[in-house]
């Protein structure tokens, strides 16, 4: 059972890096340019919009695309052992990126579509985002709990993955309830792409103290 549930999580890692590498490298293929933003669909669906909107978008797309495309590599306990420097690099730039996003994600929420619910939806994953990031940097840096630092980190990060679940829960909507105004959808999917994240973070924590506790 040991052997089959270790199976299970390396196959899970493995399937999470992979979509995040994905989603981290078509937000940097689309999004790259800031010339070509407004040439994305995204863009163009949402009519005309101020100048300084699209900038953010460009700032937001690159910051999480990078963060979301390194930030699982923080989990790889062989990079964490045998090369800590390099964890701390990843760590570092995954913080930056981390705060443009957030900072970033705040603006366009009040643009986001959704109405209110969406608005609002958006708008605490960006704070829940800077605040996980806030206690997951304070635990290592003032605190010295490498422990509570995984801790937070798995939580931050599982917030970052409702890049990948949004747009899963997107696609589900459209192909089992033909729903495919986001204006529509966004009501629910706001929260929908990260509430749960934190739920499977908290199980996954847990399950670390049961272990540790043995």
């Amino acid at each position: 059972m040991n052997k089959q549930g270790s199976r299970g999580r390396a196959w899970g890692f493995g399937i999470l890096a992979v979509l995040a590498v994905v989603v981290g490298l078509y937000a940097l293929a689309f999004y790259g340019s800031p010339d070509g933003v407004k040439e994305q669909p995204f863009s163009m669906e949402k009519g005309s919009m101020p100048s300084l909107w699209y900038s953010v978008l460009w700032a937001h797309a690159v910051s999480a695309g990078v963060a979301i495309g390194i930030g699982w590599l923080q989990f790889v306990k062989r990079i964490r052992q045998r090369l800590p420097q390099f964890h701390r690099i990843i760590g570092y730039a995954y913080s930056v990126m981390l705060i443009i996003a957030s900072f970033t994600g705040l603006y366009l929420a009040f643009y986001s579509d959704g109405g209110l619910s969406g608005h609002i939806g958006f708008s605490a994953l960006s704070l829940m985002w800077l605040y996980t990031l806030y206690r997951a940097l304070k635990s290592i840096i003032a605190d010295r709990q490498p422990i509570a630092h995984g801790n937070w980190m798995t939580r931050n990060y599982a917030l970052t993955c409702a890049a990948i679940t949004l747009r899963i829960y997107t696609a589900l909507a459209g192909a089992l309830f033909g729903l495919d105004d986001t204006d529509d959808t966004f009501t629910v999917i706001a929260w929908l792409c990260w509430v749960p994240n934190l739920f499977v973070a908290e199980m996954i924590i847990s399950r670390r103290i049961i272990a540790r506790h043995r």
